[in-house]
């Protein structure tokens, strides 16, 4: 998001032709996509929103609630828009030192560990490429319980500002859950993402509560609601 576009209040339109096309790390395109803010709120969209873009236009403003606004939104174009936090990163907390970030040597381990929480991944063709970039910029991290790697971040592909943010993801098997071995494992891959020169990102779906606590542990905190429509 444009941070010039932050520094005012206000509700505000943008046509944008990216609206049209998928976004790298996406499968489909985001015809409208709104952010809301406490008396900001910015919309975003394409050629299959515009049509309808006045009639939401005149029923938006800055203080509606993002509830209001998800009303808007589903009156206006009849569809449930999807609903997102995210979340700004504010300060890393302290390290319990039980997670330690993979090398190549791990490859074995981390596809394992793939396969056993994602069953419908049949084509792992690409894992290895995914693995060896994410060893290269240290986003990669793990917690092992007795040689078994029991919680494992991510990176998942960011289409804007690749070179200044870059999102965690993590997963930790369903038997070692409860542990605090996610946010071991996340503040560390934060961590390694400041050292790098980039700024951590966290966003998760609304109904994710295990995620935004996680969020608030690993040193984020809510920054914006986020609010998208695929026509």
């Amino acid at each position: 998001m444009n941070k010039s576009i932050l520094n005012f209040e206000g509700a505000h339109f943008i046509y944008s032709p990216e609206r049209n096309v998928a976004q790298y790390g996406y499968l489909q395109p985001m015809d409208l996509y709104c952010f809301h803010q406490s008396g900001r709120i910015i919309i975003s969209y394409g050629d299959r929103a515009v049509e309808k873009a006045g009639a939401l236009k005149r029923e938006i403003n800055a203080f509606i609630s993002v509830d209001e606004l998800k009303s808007a939104l589903l009156d206006t174009y009849g569809v449930i828009p999807k609903h997102n936090i995210k979340f700004a990163f504010e300060d890393l907390p302290m390290q319990d030192g039980n997670a330690r970030t993979l090398t190549s040597d791990d490859y074995s381990t981390y596809l394992a560990f793939l396969k056993k929480n994602n069953p419908g991944c049949e084509n792992t063709d690409w894992v290895r490429e995914y693995f060896d970039e994410m060893v290269i910029n240290k986003t990669c991290v793990g917690v092992f319980e007795n040689n078994i790697l029991a919680s494992c971040t991510d990176a998942p592909g960011m289409p804007y500002m690749q070179d200044k943010v870059q999102e965690i993801g993590i997963n930790t098997s369903l038997e070692y859950r409860g542990k605090g071995y996610a946010a071991a494992a996340c503040i560390l891959c934060a961590k390694n993402i400041i050292i790098s020169g980039k700024c951590p990102q966290w966003s998760t779906d609304i109904n994710n509560i295990a995620s935004e606590k996680l969020a608030y542990k690993t040193g984020f905190a809510r920054f914006a609601d986020v609010l998208n429509i695929t026509l």
